[in-house]
């Protein structure tokens, strides 16, 4: 017997996006038995490797994208949006063709920051706004029809730790905004596909029981913690002179008031590594303690989330 559901996934392609295609074909194939692959090139090579793996490819217009999706969403009962940076109307046509093709479940691109909590005035990095206003249409005119949920998983676990957050670990030095002991929430992008697809399964039996906006976290870690966790691996393998990782600190007010001036000067061109520095420096990114992880994993029981030592010992050892 085939399992009822369908789910598609927008930006399959993408970075986020083949990660959670790829747990949706393999892990939760006897739950989803059609997954389909929105792409706008059938023929890459990440896109035929997705079909190798089972995955249903369907080309969306990128110039004209609402009637592809309209027509892709036809029977289909869970939509994941993963676009990432891509125009408010990309975003809000993908929504309104599930909305109107009878999808049950969407989820907006998020799997980030809870930038709800941004607290930067008239200097906020400018895809957080689109992303707040996307979500409040969809929540508003989804209401009954539709189930939307919005996940906020924290930094990628397996791109976190690079000089792009100060972590430079070929230096040998890692320099926090504010206080090394700020903890912040790192989530794999497989674990984000696995707790997609059992949300999915939660709110497809029953939409009460998922909140619309919810927060996964799958390990926390400060920078000064990150430091010891590289310096004990290094240890454990024996490199000892990539193990001495010094942890420094920039002065909160001023990387703030640099950012502030670097975003009014260039409001597109700054990005937002340096709001997120800041709002892991405050705090905002710890969602260690106020978490939907029990919903998605129940007792830790579905899954083991992926932690930090298997990255470092796969990335930053040689």
């Amino acid at each position: 017997m085939s399992a009822p559901y369908t789910v598609a996934i927008a930006g399959a392609t993408g970075n986020l996006g083949s990660d959670v295609t790829k747990i949706f074909l393999h892990s939760y194939r006897a739950s989803f038995s059609h997954v389909i692959a929105l792409v706008r090139n059938p023929s890459s090579e990440s896109a035929r490797a997705l079909a190798s793996a089972g995955a249903e490819l369907y080309t969306i217009d990128g110039a004209n994208p609402g009637p592809s999706y309209e027509k892709a969403l036809n029977r289909v009962d869970v939509v994941v949006n993963t676009l990432g940076a891509k125009p408010s109307e990309t975003k809000d046509a993908l929504f309104d063709a599930a909305l109107k093709s009878g999808v049950r479940v969407y989820f907006p691109a998020e799997f980030g920051l809870d930038h709800r909590l941004n607290e930067f005035e008239d200097w906020d990095s400018p895809e957080w706004p689109r992303k707040r206003a996307h979500l409040d249409r969809a929540l508003e005119l989804g209401q009954e029809r539709i189930k939307t949920i919005a996940v906020f998983t924290g930094l990628f676990l397996e791109r976190a730790f690079g000089p792009w957050f100060a972590f430079d670990t070929a230096n040998h030095v890692y320099t926090s905004v504010g206080a090394p002991t700020a903890r912040f929430s790192l989530t794999s992008k497989a674990d984000i596909g696995r707790a997609l697809a059992s949300l999915s399964l939660v709110a497809l039996a029953d939409p009460s029981e998922v909140p619309g906006i919810l927060r996964i976290s799958g390990t926390t870690v400060s920078y000064a913690e990150a430091a010891e966790i590289v310096q004990r691996v290094c240890k454990e393998v024996g490199d000892e002179d990539q193990a001495k990782i010094v942890v420094k600190s920039e002065d909160a007010a001023a990387f703030r008031a640099a950012t502030r001036s670097a975003q009014l000067s260039d409001p597109e061109g700054t990005g937002p590594l340096g709001h997120i520095r800041i709002a892991i420096g405050e705090g905002k990114l710890d969602f260690s303690k106020d978490n939907s992880n029990d919903i998605a994993n129940p007792g830790g029981n579905a899954w083991i989330l992926a932690v930090l030592n298997s990255i470092f010992y796969s990335h930053f050892i040689s």
